[in-house]
């Protein structure tokens, strides 16, 4: 009678999280950005914005999504919804709208997308947050004014500049630098 129970509960307990299951593949983690990226090449050099960055793709955001999704009960419609500096575009499959939207905002840097199934029918749902960025949109040809953290990519995206040396991103001024410059003058990386 126990082990029918705990599978009862068990069943239950999978039937419920199958509604609002989220589906993080890697793929959609390239291949998000990779497609808004695309859209923001093409407003950058159509409509010359100088400074329009190239998202890269924070997992950390996906908890984000997650959450917003929980008042919707993982069904919401077709919005946009700004919060704390962040842009949401709920259910955003197929919307040109958002993808506008998301396209012409220069100066955003992250970006997560999150696959959920909703209600009865389970449907694919994609929704996307991304940073509302601080600067303004500034006018030129595409990738000539970057701010200092980053440099023109070859489509005109102002890219994160990377370290010759490990290929990693390069460390953000203030203290954070100072201190990294002493630990690589002690292992004779500078």
């Amino acid at each position: 009678m126990m082990k029918l129970l705990i599978l009862l509960l068990l069943l239950v307990s999978t039937a419920s999280s199958l509604s609002f299951a989220h589906h993080k593949p890697d793929y959609l983690r390239q291949r998000c950005p990779e497609e808004i990226n695309g859209m923001r090449r093409h407003y950058a050099n159509n409509l010359s914005i100088a400074n329009m960055n190239k998202l890269v793709y924070n997992s950390k955001l996906e908890t984000k999504i997650l959450e917003k999704l929980e008042s919707f009960e993982g069904c919401p419609d077709k919005s946009v919804e700004h919060e704390d500096g962040f842009i949401f575009g709920l259910n955003a499959r197929n919307w040109m709208g958002f993808q506008l939207h998301v396209a012409s905002l220069a100066r955003s840097m992250e970006i997560a997308c999150v696959e959920t199934r909703c209600g009865n029918n389970k449907d694919l749902i994609l929704s996307v947050v991304m940073d509302s960025g601080k600067s303004p949109i500034l006018a030129g040809p595409p990738g000539t004014r970057c701010s200092e953290n980053r440099t023109a990519d070859s489509n005109g995206l102002c890219s994160l500049k990377t370290s010759r040396k490990s290929g990693k991103y390069v460390r953000k001024e203030g203290w954070a630098s100072e201190v990294g410059g002493v630990i690589d003058g002690w292992f004779g990386w500078k």
